[in-house]
């Protein structure tokens, strides 16, 4: 990044310059902007003069791109000895305006401005809330996806309020779905519902709340759903609908589904989702479940499509669909019409899921006794033996 640009000499001589600047920006040749902050820091009223600068600092975006980074620069060296908030958001607000003109430009001078505020100030959190805003308004989310892992530790470092966090939290899941980053958008409208945990619910929470289940079930990529049961505004919602429909996505089958569905007509349409691929996640997530069940067992053709709801002539593609997703490893037996599963993820992990852990273990000790068994059998059967040959050849 290029390095900030300050001039070396009192606050009051930068006012000057800059509003002579400005007005060259202008083409004022009377320099009225001048002639008005001149008296203002004569009375040594440097904050005063600062606010007029920043009023008019809206000329600044018409500086020649040489001098546009340099030029606000000064302006933001100014603000950060002499003003408020209220003030460094006016040019965040100027900054962030009309952002299909010097977009580049503006991301470094935003950038500066991050850079320059002290690692803790609560003032980068304007600053990059600004930096997101200009990356959804110029198409540039790119631009940020880089820096979105730092925003927990930031947040902690700036040392904002509670609703503040919230508040950046829930525009950045709001802005990454603007932007069509739709699996960091719901990431990030996770962590703001679980900022909640253990305070009262609201009407806003109980609508991200849902958002947040409906999200989870379109998304392909999100095949595990655990992790929104720790989150107590999905968990107030056990009455609703939307909630008896993640139910199945966690634990149920197609059968279950298309009992919702059938018992709940246009629940799908409703909730914004598109029912051909809720279909196919949960045909995916029944064949992972039916994997785990029976693993290492071969799997009829018939078996799978009967589970599936689905033409025996399709079961192969759907084996290998589940296989790409990663939700299981497996052989396919075209010979045999059949599947052997050797590995398949649990879609819950519970009680119920230890106990067939513990059945494994055990048969897995069983066979592994049993094998030491047969050796040490062999090994006395092999030691006899010897012991035979020796006593016939002593005798002989």
């Amino acid at each position: 990044m290029d390095s900030i640009i300050f001039i070396d000499a009192p606050v009051q001589d930068q006012v000057a310059e800059l509003a002579t600047y400005i007005s060259s920006l202008r083409g004022d040749e009377e320099q009225a902007l001048l002639k008005q902050v001149v008296p203002v820091i004569e009375a040594k009223n440097i904050t005063e003069a600062t606010n007029i600068l920043v009023k008019e600092s809206k000329s600044l975006l018409e500086a020649p791109e040489k001098e546009f980074e340099s030029a606000y620069n000064l302006l933001v060296a100014i603000v950060l000895i002499e003003a408020e908030k209220a003030v460094l958001e006016q040019i965040l607000t100027t900054l962030t305006s009309e952002p299909s003109q010097k977009t580049a430009l503006k991301f470094k001078v935003l950038s500066n401005i991050f850079n320059t505020l002290p690692a803790n100030s609560p003032l980068r959190l304007s600053v990059f809330s600004a930096i997101v805003d200009l990356a959804v308004a110029s198409d540039d989310m790119d631009l940020v996806l880089p820096q979105l892992q730092y925003v927990p530790n930031w947040i902690s470092e700036w040392g904002v309020g509670a609703e503040a966090e919230r508040a950046l939290l829930l525009t950045l899941s709001n802005r990454l779905k603007q932007s069509g980053n739709q699996y960091q958008a719901l990431e990030f409208l996770l962590k703001h519902l679980t900022s909640f945990n253990g305070t009262s619910e609201s009407a806003a929470q109980k609508a991200n709340a849902t958002r947040a289940i409906v999200e989870s079930i379109a998304l392909p990529e999100v095949l595990n759903f655990e992790n929104l049961l720790k989150i107590e505004a999905i968990q107030n919602l056990k009455s609703e609908k939307v909630y008896e429909l993640l139910s199945v996505f966690m634990s149920g089958n197609v059968q279950d589904y298309r009992g919702l569905v059938a018992k709940n007509g246009g629940l799908v349409k409703e909730l914004g989702l598109e029912e051909e691929e809720t279909l196919r996640k949960i045909r995916l997530l029944s064949l992972a479940s039916l994997g785990s069940e029976n693993l290492t067992r071969e799997l009829s053709y018939q078996e799978i499509a009967k589970a599936l709801e689905v033409e025996e002539s399709e079961v192969e593609l759907w084996v290998i669909d589940v296989i790409r997703a990663g939700l299981v490893e497996a052989k396919l037996n075209q010979v045999s019409k059949s599947v052997t599963i050797s590995r398949s993820i649990y879609r819950t992990f519970g009680t119920a899921q230890w106990q067939q852990l513990s059945q494994r273990l055990n048969g897995w000790k069983q066979s592994l006794a049993d094998i030491l068994q047969v050796i040490a059998n062999a090994k006395l059967t092999t030691g006899a033996a010897v012991s035979t040959a020796v006593i016939t050849n002593n005798a002989n």
